[in-house]
């Protein structure tokens, strides 16, 4: 069974959550991640993966997908410690599924098995296969003829749209993304009820 994930809006400083949810995590002893910066692409992650994700910052609002579990003891002590702590959640929404576009072109053999070995693992969860393509093409007569010419002896092409459960895609995402060859569309979400 996928675990439940949240759209949390919230008012207030960034800066201020950041503070907050580190210690409350770390004062809970939970295991697992944490990531405010959009731009941090994991390389590896641990068992339980990250608990909360940054996804949106505008103004003095930001976006944050959390897990249920986290969700529900944050929301338990923002309501707590409302009068000392400023921060408001404004909307609550479940989201139901994440996809995304994703294009790159690479003419590195060594970045072109990287990108093959991690969409291949495309696991159980996310649909990759049926909006996604990737095409590999070597020509022996481009051996030696330096990088910045029409002709290459490797050369690897993928383009579509990658959707699934939540986590995974958010997973995909963020190796996709540490990857200067590889161009993300905006996450898409598709969401449920506002709580």
């Amino acid at each position: 069974m996928n675990k439940q994930y949240y759209e949390v809006v919230v008012e207030g400083s960034l800066d201020l959550m950041k503070g907050f949810v580190t210690g409350f995590i770390a004062g809970r002893g939970i295991e697992g991640g944490i990531s405010f910066d959009r731009e941090s692409h994991v390389e590896e992650e641990s068992a339980v993966g990250h608990l909360l994700r940054l996804v949106g910052v505008r103004d003095n609002t930001f976006t944050v997908i959390v897990g249920s579990g986290l969700y529900d003891l944050l929301v338990a002590a923002l309501k707590k410690h409302q009068p000392v702590i400023p921060l408001r959640i404004l909307k609550v929404r479940k989201v139901l599924s994440a996809a995304f576009h994703c294009e790159f072109r690479t003419y590195s053999r060594e970045v072109g098995a990287k990108l093959k070995e991690i969409l291949s693992r495309i696991s159980k969860g996310v649909d990759g296969k049926s909006g996604f393509e990737m095409h590999e093409h070597l020509d022996p007569e481009g051996k030696g003829i330096e990088m910045f010419t029409p002709l290459h002896d490797y050369e690897l092409t993928g383009k579509g749209r990658i959707s699934g459960s939540v986590k995974k895609v958010l997973d995909l995402y963020h190796r996709l993304g540490r990857f200067e060859v590889v161009e993300l569309g905006e996450l898409e979400l598709e969401f449920g009820k506002t709580l």
